[in-house]
């Protein structure tokens, strides 16, 4: 039995209008949706944001550069300080930098501010003076110091060949004077020996201004010119301390005023008055100025 074709069938073969058929899997060509086709591929992005980015990190880095060239010792500089950061110096520890001379100075400061031997005892020098061990042994109060300055000489000189000094105000009793009322000058020796820094020895300015009058009654004007500072000539026309000896009076001191940095004594003669200016601006006491008033 032979059925008629039905409406709208295809056969092979037939075409009956319309739309044009597709063979072999062909893709039907790109249209506007809606009429069979893909959708347009999207838009290309632009770009702007790229060539942004990219001109940002060239203008720092420029900037880098430029620092580096322009500031010697930037890099290192940066390098130095996240180390510093990331290990703090302490004074004791010198197996990672070396204690300087002004480091140590901070540790005399802490021991004389304890006031007892067990605290500055272990900072004395093997060598240490028999004063400075007689102080060291006999300290029994806290001593009236904020810091010590320590003078390592013209531009160093002295602290590179181990050898630094500091003026201190210690009390009368501390340093063996327990008629004087009040603070007392003080030099300090520091030396650096093999093991470090380390105190050796110490002056307070009354031992010092005894010894120039024990030796101004004893006639010794070598001793009383070995304590003058370096370069500086008492006297325009005649030597006031030579001058002072040929007097043959009995000196008796009077009146020591100290400031910082300085001091000033009367030595009294009979009629006479030698007026002595010291100075510890170097670290150590010397005689600066000295003037005869018959």
């Amino acid at each position: 039995m032979t059925f008629p074709p039905q409406p709208g069938a295809n056969f092979p073969g037939q075409y009956h209008g319309g739309a044009t058929p597709y063979h072999g899997g062909q893709v039907p060509p790109a249209g506007p949706p809606g009429y069979g086709g893909f959708p347009p591929p999207p838009p290309r992005k632009k770009k702007t944001g790229l060539w942004v980015t990219l001109g940002i990190v060239v203008v720092a880095l420029a900037a880098f550069a430029v620092t580096a060239f322009v500031v010697p010792g930037f890099l290192v500089e940066e390098e130095s300080k996240s180390k510093r950061a990331a290990k703090p110096y302490t004074a004791e520890d010198t197996t990672v930098q070396e204690e300087t001379a002004q480091d140590f100075g901070r540790r005399v400061k802490d021991a004389l501010q304890a006031g007892q031997p067990d605290a500055v005892t272990p900072l004395l020098c093997p060598d240490a003076t028999e004063e400075l061990k007689t102080f060291a042994e006999g300290l029994r109060e806290p001593q009236p110091l904020t810091h010590v300055s320590v003078n390592g000489g013209i531009a160093g000189e002295d602290e590179k060949k181990g050898i630094t000094r500091a003026v201190v105000p210690l009390s009368g009793s501390a340093v063996g004077h327990s008629d004087v009322d009040g603070e007392v000058p003080t030099s300090l020796l520091f030396h650096k020996g093999a093991d470090g820094w380390c105190w050796q020895d110490l002056r307070d300015i009354v031992s010092y201004l005894e010894d120039f009058r024990d030796a101004l009654n004893a006639g010794d004007l070598d001793a009383l010119h070995s304590m003058q500072c370096s370069g500086e000539q008492l006297g325009m026309l005649s030597d006031p301390l030579a001058d002072a000896i040929a007097l043959g009076e009995k000196w008796t001191m009077k009146d020591p005023s100290h400031d910082p940095g300085a001091s000033n004594v009367d030595f009294v003669g009979g009629d006479a008055t030698l007026d002595i200016g010291i100075s510890s601006t170097s670290g150590e006491f010397c005689v600066m100025s000295g003037f005869l008033e018959k």
